[in-house]
Order: structure tokens, then C-alpha cells, then sequence
């Protein structure tokens, strides 16, 4: 049996780390407050034409 060859020592070179880019939100999104004033509007106009007078 004829001896494997003895492995060589080299070291090892990882790529350099690169941190993730932070998300920025998309400007076309609706803000939550834009949904807030559609539902609450309506319903504020609503109460004040409908109150007895």
C-alpha cells in the first residue's frame, strides 16, 4: 500500500465581511396615520350631521 501524500498547511483567506445595507422603506407606501384619518373623518362627519339638534 503505497502512503497517501501528507496534506499542506495554507491558510485560509475568507472574503472580506460586508454588513447588510439597512432597509429603507419604500416611499409609496400608505402611512397607517393616512388609514387612521380615512376610516375617522367620515365617522366624525357623520356623528356631527346626525346629532339632534
Amino acid at each position: 500500500m503505497t502512503p497517501s501524500p501528507r496534506p499542506t498547511l495554507r491558510t485560509v483567506t475568507y472574503p472580506r465581511h460586508r454588513a447588510a445595507e439597512p432597509r429603507r422603506p419604500a416611499r409609496s407606501t400608505t402611512s397607517p396615520l393616512v388609514f387612521v384619518l380615512l376610516i375617522t373623518t367620515p365617522a366624525v362627519v357623520a356623528v356631527a350631521a346626525l346629532r339632534p339638534r
